[in-house]
């Protein structure tokens, strides 16, 4: 007794290839289904990224302006509170002066006053 296959083996070869081809297209066209009923489908997500990626850029801009504008602002500030307590030194040293000035104003009223006084008071003449 002889066993002898039924088909030869090219045609069992090209069978297996048909089967796997179309077992290849029903896993992609499954797959392919899926992301479109799953809602992430390729086209989408690409164009949500590029999206993304020009906000992105937006905001690293936006963020890029408000470092400038801060550092612009610390430096203002900066300059403020040097002027504020130059300032506030002068004001401490004319307060200063001021006192002075009124001590020093007093006393010469009372000597001025003083020579008012005696010049102003009768002498006494000697007989």
């Amino acid at each position: 007794m002889t066993v002898t296959t039924s088909l030869p083996w090219w045609e069992r070869s090209a069978a297996v290839l048909v089967l796997t081809a179309v077992m290849a297209f029903v896993v992609w066209w499954a797959f392919d289904f899926g992301q479109i009923f799953g809602g992430a489908h390729l086209r989408d997500v690409d164009a949500r990224t590029a999206a993304l990626q020009t906000e992105a850029m937006r905001l690293r801009s936006d963020a890029s302006a408000l470092r400038v504008g801060y550092s612009q602002l610390e430096s203002d500030l900066a300059m403020s509170r040097g002027a504020q307590q130059a300032l506030s030194r002068q004001v401490a040293d004319l307060t200063a002066e001021n006192a002075r000035l009124k001590e020093e104003a007093a006393i010469l009223q009372r000597l001025v006053g003083d020579t008012g006084k005696s010049a102003a008071s009768p002498r006494r003449r000697q007989r």
